[in-house]
């Protein structure tokens, strides 16, 4: 994994939990679905049917799988699973796929109701993903680098550009989410994790359960600078009085941008 994609990642943990931990929601007691179709005799899947919009699994969104920031294991108070008498079963008695709201048995308990803790702000780095999240949605866009050595010494600093396109459904959630994202992250620092083995979780939704807290060796935290936020006003459709008709889309109502510049040193090890 190449420097890039791990600066991506930590911002990614960053901005998911540290930033936006204000936008994490609960989901009560929700009926959880059988799905034979994708069902075995020793994995019995069971989905939630959320009527919430927009939807917890949608695309940039899923179920927290932490209970805090600077956690490293997997969370014990976001999901909680009940049978049909109400009671808890316990976690040693499932898996849960935390992307696509699922929760996986190997048979011996039947899961009827959860309850879990989910993202509201999606959190997408592609801008063909946007439409497909729904908003409210933050696409995180690192850019360009160069690497330029110390006044002194053999180390480097190594700054990238970036950007946050923000999409929200109302003026006034556009704005909270422009100020929350600018307070986050301007004259902060956040860690450059080495992600060694993998991110928080697998390729199939669940915790993974190799991850490892671990910066990377010689280098500096993920430091912000040059932060500039501002609203994106799409232009008018004719100059109609008061009214707020736009040539775009309906997603595109609500947006604002935040510029910023990250940066980490790195020593010659």
């Amino acid at each position: 994994m190449k420097s890039l994609r791990k600066e991506d990642l930590s911002l990614h943990h960053y901005l998911r939990y540290n930033v936006l931990d204000e936008y994490i929601e609960t989901d009560y007691t929700i009926p959880l679905d059988y799905m034979p179709d994708i069902s075995e005799t020793t994995s019995e899947v069971y989905e939630a049917a959320s009527n919430r919009v927009p939807s917890p699994i949608d695309l940039g969104r899923g179920w927290v799988y932490i209970d805090a920031y600077g956690d490293t294991t997997e969370q014990q108070n976001a999901v909680i699973v009940y049978d049909s008498l109400a009671n808890v079963i316990s976690g040693t008695n499932y898996m849960i796929d935390y992307v696509d709201g699922r929760i996986v048995t190997s048979g011996t308990v039947t899961p009827a109701v959860v309850t879990y803790k989910y993202f509201y702000v999606s959190l997408v780095n592609e801008w063909e993903d946007v439409e497909a999240a729904g908003v409210p949605v933050v696409v995180v866009n690192l850019e360009s680098f160069e690497k330029v050595g110390f006044q002194l010494g053999g180390g480097k600093r190594v700054p990238r550009k970036g950007h946050l396109h923000i999409f929200a459904s109302t003026r006034a959630e556009r704005d909270d989410l422009l100020e929350l994202l600018y307070d986050g992250i301007n004259e902060k620092c956040c860690p450059n994790q080495n992600w060694t083995k993998g991110s928080m979780l697998d390729w199939n939704g669940t915790f993974n359960e190799d991850y490892v807290y671990e910066m990377i060796q010689y280098s500096s935290s993920l430091h912000f600078q040059n932060v500039v936020a501002r609203n994106v006003n799409p232009p008018l459709m004719g100059a109609v009085p008061d009214r707020d008709l736009t040539m775009l889309s309906d997603l595109n109502r609500y947006r604002a941008r935040i510029d910023f510049e990250m940066f980490y040193w790195k020593e010659i090890g």
